[in-house]
């Protein structure tokens, strides 16, 4: 069954440069396990909840088990560093 990745996020301004590294690097582990970008962008609007994060992205995986396969990539753990560097917050969810 098909699984998405939630972010909820919100980008360090001054860590531009570490973001764009991080996603280019993440990028081949995340077509590797099978997983695509189905939307990324601002937040329009918070109908429930606290404080809104920036933006938000949706990931698309064959199914759950591949997605938890590219956050538990050896590769992937690597970059943890440099992807908590890049963001003042992140949540990250596994759906389905």
């Amino acid at each position: 069954m098909t699984a998405y990745v939630l972010v909820l996020a919100e980008p360090r301004s001054d860590k531009s440069e570490e973001l764009a590294q991080y996603a280019k690097a993440t990028e081949p582990l995340r077509e590797a396990a099978g997983g695509k970008v189905v939307f990324r962008g601002p937040v329009a609007r918070t109908i429930a909840g606290g404080d809104s994060p920036a933006m938000g992205i949706i990931l698309e995986f064959p199914d759950a088990a591949a997605a938890a396969s590219f956050f538990d990539n050896d590769a992937y753990r690597a970059l943890t560093p440099l992807r908590d560097e890049s963001f003042r917050r992140l949540q990250i969810l596994i759906l389905g």
